[in-house]
């Protein structure tokens, strides 16, 4: 029995060592780290956001929009073309900025229109419009020349609907 017991000596220390050194804090902050990306995430989907774009509409209301790899805006007349979805966030401020903190359904009125299929600016058939105004915020930070947006909220079914994405928005 004895010689048993020293035969499991070595394994359980090798055991015990890639234990100790599998659950550094620096696993956990990269963990963190990765945690957020330029992403949506509703319904169980995931969604890469590419880029993003603003409107000042005047009299502190903004026109937002973030959306994914493949749609295409062309300058001069502001035609969409491409794409698969289409975040749509139309903001009311108290003052000439977006950077804040505001309530969905209040302030913040945001639009996720899935199966999106855009032909010179024309939504094709399709489409499905979510409104995601429950119980949420939307919050706007300025970090230098980008902008983070950090998107929690609900749609009318109780889904949860979550975005963060940090990165420059055009203006049009």
């Amino acid at each position: 029995m004895r010689k048993l017991t020293r035969s499991l000596y070595p394994l359980i220390v090798l055991f015990l060592t890639i234990t100790f050194f599998s659950c550094s804090s620096d696993d956990d902050n990269n963990l963190e780290q990765n945690e957020y990306s330029n992403r949506i995430d509703f319904d169980g989907q995931t969604y890469q956001i590419n880029g993003g774009n603003f409107e000042d509409g005047g009299n502190y209301e903004y026109s937002m929009a973030l959306f994914p790899i493949g749609i295409t805006f062309n300058d001069t007349n502001n035609v969409i073309n491409g794409g698969d979805w289409f975040l749509e966030i139309e903001l009311i401020t108290d003052d000439n900025t977006i950077e804040g903190t505001y309530r969905c359904g209040e302030n913040v009125f945001g639009y996720f229109i899935s199966n999106a299929q855009f032909v010179d600016d024309e939504l094709q058939p399709g489409k499905i419009v979510h409104e995601v105004n429950q119980n949420g915020t939307l919050k706007i930070n300025k970090l230098g020349s980008k902008y983070e947006f950090i998107y929690n909220a609900f749609d009318d079914r109780g889904v949860a609907f979550n975005v963060h994405y940090e990165g420059t928005l055009t203006s049009l």
